[in-house]
């Protein structure tokens, strides 16, 4: 084991693996970086086949005690193997990495999110919750397949969409969130494509809410070193995975 700041490169033993249609989460024993993980913060794992020189990033989606969950979709041949590891397989990460939501002083939250990006949103509903903040969630699929992801999710109150319409209401997650108690008090907590937090974005400002979202990028390093995933903000250009991956979803520009 060795220790970056405050990241630790660690094997962690699988625990425990579970598919949910395209997605797969796995439990991790992993307990210095459960101790150290905040909701919205990730980790990138190494890829366990050969031929693969740069590590994935994953949301951190839960934490228990001292286990960690992932989920990961098979996008490629990279998270293929990753989702294909076994009970007992030895998995190589480093982490925590990167930014985490605010949560202080949050009473009501609408958490938004969008395919395999919803991953960090469970962390965010249990700290929010734990802190007595009323908790609702509205997520976005492409269609019943996609969304059996859902299953890896433990939330009161949630608002589905698909493009489809195969479960919850036809459309977008803009679309679901229509149903969501929106107040003036309201914070979001986003994750999902560009796509999405842009509509996301534009949402928010005609309805004067306040929010968060997190970031998806292609990362090398996930450090901030190698400068591979620069977005730009309001602020100037950011680094995804050391000034984010969270930011406020107002100083986000789209193109």
């Amino acid at each position: 084991m060795t220790t970056q700041g405050g990241a630790v490169q660690i094997s962690a033993r699988v625990l425990e693996v579970r598919h949910y249609g395209r997605a797969t989460q796995l439990w991790l024993a992993c307990p210095i970086v459960a101790t150290r993980t905040e909701p919205g913060q990730f980790v990138m794992v190494a890829v366990p086949a050969p031929g693969f020189h740069l590590r994935r990033p994953l949301s951190v989606h839960r934490v228990r005690g001292d286990r960690i969950s992932l989920l990961v979709e098979a996008r490629g041949e990279g998270t293929r193997a990753i989702g294909e590891v076994a009970v007992g397989d030895a998995v190589s990460m480093n982490g925590p990495l990167g930014t985490a939501f605010p949560l202080a002083g949050v009473a009501r939250a609408v958490l938004v999110g969008g395919g395999i990006g919803a991953a960090p949103l469970q962390s965010v509903a249990e700290a929010l919750a734990a802190r007595g903040a009323a908790v609702s969630a509205v997520f976005g699929f492409r269609d019943a397949r996609h969304a059996r992801i859902l299953y890896a999710f433990e939330l009161p109150d949630v608002s589905v969409a698909t493009e489809d319409g195969s479960v919850g209401v036809r459309g977008t997650v803009l679309d679901a969130l229509r149903h969501a108690p929106i107040t003036s008090d309201t914070v979001l907590y986003a994750c999902g494509p560009l796509g999405m937090l842009a509509a996301l974005q534009r949402w928010a400002a005609e309805h004067a809410v306040a929010g968060y979202a997190s970031l998806e990028a292609h990362m090398a390093c996930g450090t901030g070193v190698c400068h591979g995933c620069v977005v730009p903000t309001t602020r100037g250009y950011a680094r995804v995975c050391a000034d984010g991956p969270v930011f406020a979803l107002s100083e986000l520009v789209f193109p």
